[in-house]
């Protein structure tokens, strides 16, 4: 799990050329700093059974890991951590029997309790309760029926609400108390069969469900995501970026069932899951932990990943403490004032734009209603700070301003009259110079615009109370702004508006734009927003760029598209890479719409390096930039058929010379070739039967290709042209198929005819017999790049010889 360690990050520098007589200086990453890499292998892992259905707690300031217990077995196994790399057993943290065979375990925290949702065996659910992560959980409800994996979400107003599995997708139940759910409704957040491992989070007004399908035991587990903006349980929107989450090639399979949280930084967020194993020797399948990195583009979510390659640690808060601790308290400073008023401030800093977080309680009940504890931030001087102040006696929340030694409260709200405050209770602060938003436990309160970001030290005053601090800290991001300097692993997407912070080190425009979207307005760079809510860049003139970190998995040759709003006029881009560079037209395009196009390909180096993008013609607005291994068809003049292994045909394929035929079963497929091909031309023989029932398709581009019989049926992502009674038809695959052309031909019983398709770029064209004109013309806006070629016969006795491939000409 840990390739590397140091005891102090190291810094390596590279250049990176950004016109032909300057550069900028760039700290990179380097090989001896420390990483991780899924996946994980934790001590006292249920045996022969691993880590399923994870799910990551955080609470102040620590981690705590829950998963499914074995079959058979009770109790529930916990872990926690400081890092989310280094894990530490806290052995079961309930052993009541009725947790025998728990599946999904989660834990939400709530004014001093901790209350986990679990469905031992699949048997309804259980609410278990603690005063402590560790436990001992001890349940507290009978059995509450409901389908499995639950997952309680708490919206800003303190409503929960439940989620969990459906056959027609996630159920959601609004609650009335932690232990009891009303009627639920089916959202659309449904993966076309079993959907389950529902979670949700809510940030920036956005509500991100994430879900996955369809079967533990198929390769083509995956997790999706959709997002809501009004409420909950309405109607949600699933992005185009989905699946969110999916690999079905070698070991690192059957990847599903995710949980999301703040990452240690207190501004990032992560996603933990598991992959597949296999099945034990008493049949539950046996799974691993991975976690890997969110980023945020508006609506829009991106997982790092899935990766199983050395990446760097999560990183750390900018200053972290405990004042509960002795040893911490050297990094603050204590003062009494006159009236009694007692005060830390941190000896550290934050910039002009922050995350900050306070945990605290009462060791004692208050009754004055005038008593306060502060959350202080942006502490100037005792005369100039902030602070969000809570008046335990009362119940309220403020936030108030104290400038020149006058104190002014900007805003204020009663808190729910249930909250004991001798139980710990979280503040977090986020300033990013557009506004100062205030959480109490992790409920946004407060929304106060604000013309500047401010800055200064944080820390805690009391009057009339006698607090306890626990974990305090503070990161120099805020509102995702970690997104621009994380490592985006290649192969894998770049988000356009990710670029790294400062001009001349991240970007650099010639002319400053007018802001025309609240994100990274002070930038001067031209940002706007699509359709979808998510944000795109414009490169406006010759000699723009924007740079990126990025961590190449291994060397070699690398696709590259671009995800763009096309224009009428040329354009030109460089690309460059450590130090690779390489140029790519854009050709005009008079439709004036979002098309993701093929720029060309290049070689990068393995390893950490900076990404940059340079306008050298005419304009550019764009969403991402996508980096995708390719290869060379090196199989020409050969039958593919000859090649086909044992683990890529499914079904009851029948062997002939020269290919295979269609048993008439329900479902046969195989695959052959390399998910690296890129542009390619495919043909292959077909012979028409007679008596001819059923559907055959043929593959091309296909990649994350699964068989299994409980999940959807059309499961790769690529494209398939389907044959039947006389009749081509070009689909879209993505778990699911879209058909997207179609074509009448002749097709006789007992007469062979050629099939070919021409794939070059965004355009496919498929070719039936002698015919010189495609029967289908098909021009993607968003397609897929490169894939596997491959047969699938449903109920048909087709037959297909002599598969042949070479590049496109």
């Amino acid at each position: 799990m840990l390739a590397s360690l140091c005891t102090a990050v190291c810094l390596a520098f590279v250049l990176g050329s950004c016109s032909s007589n300057e550069e900028v200086k760039i700290e990179m990453y380097s090989e001896q700093d420390p990483t991780y890499q899924n996946p994980f292998t934790l001590p006292e892992e249920w045996e022969d059974y691993g880590i399923g259905d994870p799910y990551i707690l955080r609470h102040d300031g620590k981690y705590y890991l829950y998963c499914s217990t074995k079959d058979g077995r009770p109790g529930i196994k916990g872990w926690s951590s400081e890092d989310l790399i280094h894990w530490t057993p806290e052995g079961l943290v309930t052993e009541d029997p009725i947790t025998t065979g728990a599946y999904a375990p989660e834990v939400v925290y709530w004014n001093g309790y901790f209350y986990m949702y679990t469905s031992p065996a699949g048997n309804g659910h259980y609410v278990l309760r603690s005063d402590s992560p560790t436990g001992p959980f001890e349940v507290q409800t009978e059995n509450l029926g409901l389908s499995i994996d639950g997952s309680v979400f708490i919206d800003d107003n303190g409503k929960w609400y439940f989620t969990h599995a459906g056959d027609q997708g996630i159920v959601i139940h609004p609650m009335t108390d932690p232990y009891t759910m009303d009627l639920g409704t089916t959202t659309n957040a449904y993966l076309g069969h079993w959907t389950e491992g529902s979670t949700i989070i809510k940030r920036n007004g956005t509500y991100y469900m994430t879900y996955t399908g369809n079967h533990v035991f198929s390769k083509g587990y995956r997790i999706n995501y959709a997002v809501a903006h009004d409420d909950p349980t309405g109607d949600y929107q699933v992005p185009e970026n989905n699946p969110l989450v999916i690999h079905t090639s070698g070991s690192f399979v059957g990847l599903g069932h995710s949980s999301s949280f703040v990452g240690p930084d207190l501004d990032s967020y992560y996603m933990v899951y598991h992959n597949l194993v296999g099945a034990s020797a008493e049949g539950p399948p046996v799974r691993q932990m991975d976690i890997d990195r969110i980023v945020f583009n508006g609506d829009r979510m991106e997982v790092l990943g899935p990766t199983n390659t050395p990446q760097p640690v999560p990183k750390q808060a900018d200053f972290r403490g405990r004042l509960d601790q002795p040893e911490a308290q050297a990094d603050w400073e204590e003062e009494t004032l006159p009236d009694g008023t007692r005060r830390w401030i941190s000896q550290a800093e934050t910039n002009a734009g922050f995350t900050a977080e306070y945990n605290l309680s009462l060791k004692r009940p208050v009754e004055d209603e005038e008593a306060y504890v502060d959350a202080i931030f942006a502490y100037g001087d005792s005369d100039n700070y902030w602070s969000a102040r809570l008046k335990p006696g009362s119940g309220e929340l403020a936030v108030v301003q104290v400038s020149q030694g006058q104190a002014q409260t900007l805003s204020n709200l009663q808190l729910p009259e249930e909250f004991d405050y001798t139980k710990l209770h979280t503040l977090r602060v986020e300033n990013d110079g557009s506004s100062v938003r205030v959480y109490f436990d992790q409920m946004q309160k407060f929304n106060l615009p604000q013309q500047a970001a401010i800055q200064g030290r944080i820390g805690y005053a009391a009057s009339g109370a006698d607090p306890v601090y626990s974990y305090t800290a503070f990161s120099n991001d805020v509102n995702g702004s970690s997104d621009f300097e994380v490592y985006k692993p290649l192969p894998g997407s770049v988000e356009a508006v990710h670029y790294l912070k400062d001009a001349g080190r991240g970007f650099q425009v010639k002319s400053s734009a007018a802001a025309e979207v609240e994100y990274r307005k002070t930038d001067g760079v031209s940002i706007g927003m699509a359709e979808d809510r998510s944000y795109f860049v414009k490169l406006e003139q010759e000699g723009d760029w924007l740079t990126y970190k990025v961590n190449v998995a291994q060397a070699g040759t690398y696709g590259v598209t671009m995800r763009l709003l096309t224009s009428e006029e040329a354009a030109k881009v460089e690309v460059r890479s450590g130090n690779v560079k390489q140029t790519f037209d854009i050709a005009p395009d008079a439709d004036a719409e979002w098309k993701t196009i093929k720029l060309g390909a290049m070689e990068l180096p393995k390893g950490y390096q900076p990404l940059t993008i340079k306008l050298r013609k005419g304009q550019v607005a764009f969403k991402d930039v996508t980096f995708y291994a390719s290869e060379e068809v090196s199989e020409e003049g050969t039958n593919l058929f000859d090649s086909v292994e044992a683990e890529d045909l499914y079904g009851t394929f029948e062997a002939i010379d020269g290919g295979f035929r269609g048993s008439g079963g329900p479902d046969d497929r195989l695959f052959v070739g390399n998910a690296a091909w890129d542009d390619y031309e495919l043909s292959v023989q077909v012979d028409v039967p007679d008596g001819m029932t059923g559907e055959s398709q043929v593959f091309v581009r296909t990649t994350n290709e699964s068989y299994f019989p409980h999940q959807v049926q059309d499961s790769a992502m690529g494209y398939a042209i389907s044959l039947y009674d006389g009749q081509l038809q070009l689909l879209k695959l993505n778990y699911g198929a879209l058909a997207v052309s179609s074509g009448r031909v002749q097709m006789e019983p007992g007469q062979t005819y050629m099939l070919r398709v021409v794939m070059e770029g965004s355009r496919i064209r498929v070719f039936w017999g002698q015919e010189e004109e495609p029967v289908m013309d098909y021009t993607d806006s968003d397609p897929f790049f490169h894939g596997r070629a491959g047969l699938r016969s449903i109920g048909s006795t087709f037959s297909f010889r002599e598969m042949q491939v070479r590049e496109t000409r």
